[in-house]
């Protein structure tokens, strides 16, 4: 295929205009409701995702790893401003790996850290790919599709795990009412804990 042919292939193209809607939408985060936030976000990562598994390989390149245009201040932004979104529903648990047939270490997790660290990487392959360097644009496009394999990729799809969950909970989302207490303190719970906690107490009970 003819270079030119390539770059412009149409499952690229798609995907670089629902990378920008994601970079946008998190940019915008204040503009949303807690529950409006979490249901865009929903369908943005499943059809980033989706659309991720269509890019074509560039094959092996020699090119250099290209330059990075988010800054570490433009990370904090994004990060901070989801944080604040999700509130008391920003960490999770999450077990490292779950393909490993070993017992693996259990951590917690915040949803604004892959949030950001998904931005981060779209929108630095969005800025390289606009220069229409027809080097830059291949090794900005294998950058990514490395990227999504060994982390933006597991990062998006435990993000999705968690937002589904709350979406179709029975959680309190309202902002207000959940991520301040009584006299107007902020919450220091993690329901997922106290989830984890409840289910342990049971099963402790049908023992």
């Amino acid at each position: 295929m003819d270079p030119t042919e390539f770059l412009e292939h149409k499952d690229i193209t798609e995907f670089i205009s629902l990378a920008g809607q994601y970079c946008t939408f998190v940019e915008n985060t204040n503009n949303f409701e807690k529950v409006a936030y979490i249901q865009k976000s929903l369908s943005l990562l499943s059809s980033l995702y989706f659309y991720a598994l269509k890019l074509p390989d560039p094959g092996d390149t020699t090119f250099e790893t290209p330059e990075k245009f988010v800054s570490e201040m433009e990370w904090n932004e994004i990060y901070n401003k989801v944080k604040l979104k999700l509130g008391y529903h920003d960490d999770y648990l999450d077990v490292f790996d779950p393909v490993s047939k070993e017992e693996g270490d259990v951590s917690i997790v915040s949803l604004a850290d892959n949030f950001a660290d998904i931005y981060q990487d779209l929108k630095n392959f969005i800025v390289a790919y606009g220069l229409e360097n027809e080097d830059l644009m291949v090794s900005s496009l294998w950058d990514l599709l490395y990227n999504f394999q060994e982390y933006w990729g597991i990062k998006l799809l435990n993000a999705l795990r968690v937002l589904h969950r709350l979406y179709y909970s029975e959680e309190q989302l309202d902002e207000k009412k959940l991520d301040s207490g009584e006299n107007g303190q902020n919450v220091n719970r993690n329901w997922l804990f106290e989830e984890r906690r409840r289910q342990s107490n049971e099963e402790d009970d049908e023992v």
